[in-house]
């Protein structure tokens, strides 16, 4: 019994060390870059009652109240939000950043950017970019509120608030578990760009899962891509990253305030 009670603290000491090590490394990581420009990528947000009934367990839809406490902070506080045009000049050199610079973006181009995400940068006079995915422009929405609603191709004009761009035309499902994108080769790849062309401006573009792929490089430089953005590294974007593979922060359901304040500084 002894063995057993020593093996079970061995093991959980060995899980403590590693989620330390785990920790310390993003938050050096952060300290490191903290001069770069803060990137914010978010998904959906949703009412905080369809949060709950509909949405509960699914970390990608943000509730109303929780995201409309992190905009008004924003506000508060004279964040400034960066458009693609600036976040582009400030990465070639031509821009300097401001006090308390941020950049909001939504990937997915889901109807509750219209409906919920827009009224909120609007109230608070802050901008952001969406990231659409061109195949579900066309594909009809339903009236039941715990499915994902899309953006209509008649939605994506751009404005003082808000910018459209690609987040491909269908490269992100193939099966469970495989990453469509990750099974095309560059010509297919290229095709999909062709197929998007018709419905949002792909100078800027956010990979699909925030990922990149060693064939979509050259498609990105074919195409005249400017900057293309990744996800989830936890840190800062500097003026020396790749182009083509930009840092965001993730942003999830029930993110405490303290974290994104921390993100943001």
């Amino acid at each position: 019994m002894k063995t057993i009670k020593r093996m079970f603290i061995f093991v959980l000491c060995g899980y403590l060390v590693i989620g330390l090590i785990w920790i310390g490394k993003d938050i050096i990581t952060h300290y490191l870059n903290i001069n770069g420009l803060p990137i914010l990528g978010y998904h959906g947000v949703v009412s905080d009652h369809d949060k709950k009934a509909y949405f509960n367990d699914y970390t990608y839809y943000m509730a109303k109240s929780d995201f409309e406490e992190q905009m008004a902070y924003l506000a508060k506080n004279n964040f400034y939000t960066l458009t693609m045009t600036e976040i582009e000049d400030y990465y070639n050199g031509n821009y300097k950043l401001p006090k308390n610079a941020v950049a909001l973006t939504f990937d997915d181009g889901l109807l509750n950017f219209k409906t919920i995400v827009k009224p909120i940068l609007k109230k608070y006079n802050l901008k952001a970019t969406c990231f659409v995915i061109g195949h579900k422009t066309t594909i009809a929405n339903n009236n039941n509120p715990s499915k994902h609603q899309y953006l209509r191709k008649k939605d994506l004009i751009n404005d003082e608030y808000v910018e459209f761009y690609s987040h491909s035309y269908n490269l992100h499902h193939k099966k469970k578990y495989t990453k469509k994108i990750d099974t095309l080769n560059i010509e297919q790849i290229n095709n999909d760009f062709s197929l998007n062309k018709n419905i949002v401006s792909d100078k800027y573009f956010a990979f699909p899962y925030g990922a990149t792929n060693e064939n979509i490089i050259n498609v990105l430089k074919k195409n005249n891509v400017s900057l293309a953005f990744g996800y989830n590294q936890n840190r800062n974007m500097t003026i020396n990253d790749d182009q083509y593979l930009l840092p965001r922060y993730l942003m999830f359901s029930e993110m405490p305030m303290f974290y994104f304040k921390w993100i943001i500084q």
